[in-house]
């Protein structure tokens, strides 16, 4: 095999695939950190609250719901990677 016919072959570890997301209401503490650093990914009810029970997130919102759960300070988001997820 040529170098270029086994760099084509080679993907990018950087390539971020879609995730799931699910949040544990009775563990949300209202915070908003969530929001605040991903509000494309987690919507606040008008109680103050996470606003979703499970959501599939696209590839490029990937790494922002990733952060959004990191920031949670009751971790109340578990964020499922694509390879974990059900198809």
């Amino acid at each position: 095999m040529t170098d270029t016919a086994a760099s084509a072959q080679r993907v990018p570890a950087e390539v971020s695939v879609g995730v799931r997301v699910r949040v544990h209401p009775a563990l949300c503490e209202g915070w908003g950190n969530c929001h605040r650093f991903a509000a494309a990914v987690y919507p606040l009810g008008a109680d103050g609250y996470l606003d979703l029970h499970l959501l599939d997130v696209p590839a490029e919102l990937a790494e922002t719901a990733r952060l959004g759960a990191q920031v949670c300070p009751a971790q109340a988001i578990t964020v499922i990677e694509a390879s974990e997820a059900r198809p």
